[in-house]
């Protein structure tokens, strides 16, 4: 049996992203009111873990800040990727606000693997 790839959780969390936003979701009403809505709280989410999964598996080939980097870049894109694929979609909603959200969520996976890293490495010395 062969092992799984370092990318094998990037491409399934990159399907999963993809297919939640562009399937309808049965039941699902807009949100009314202030405060922080469930949808952004999971685009925030997803997108930090993605992003740091990216860094994860960038670490055999790239220092751990470039690699949190191109988490950051490609996580973000692919954010923007998403939105410009729902633009058309009658039950879907374009959002720059969510393309926003997104990028800070990358931003703060990224960060926080590095952090995780840099702990790891000091429990080493």
């Amino acid at each position: 049996m062969r092992t799984p790839s370092r990318w094998t959780p990037v491409a399934l969390l990159a399907g999963a992203i993809l297919v939640a936003s562009i399937v309808p979701i049965p039941g699902a009403v807009p949100e009314e009111g202030g405060g922080i809505s469930t949808s952004a709280v999971f685009h925030f989410l997803g997108y930090a873990t993605l992003a740091a999964l990216i860094g994860v598996a960038l670490l055999v080939r790239q220092p751990p800040v470039r690699g949190s980097g191109t988490g950051i870049a490609s996580a973000s894109s692919y954010g923007v990727l998403i939105e410009c694929l729902q633009y058309p979609i009658a039950y879907r909603t374009f959002s720059y606000l969510d393309m926003l959200v997104n990028a800070g969520g990358a931003t703060l996976g990224a960060l926080v693997l590095l952090c995780v890293l840099a702990a790891r490495s000091d429990d080493h010395r």
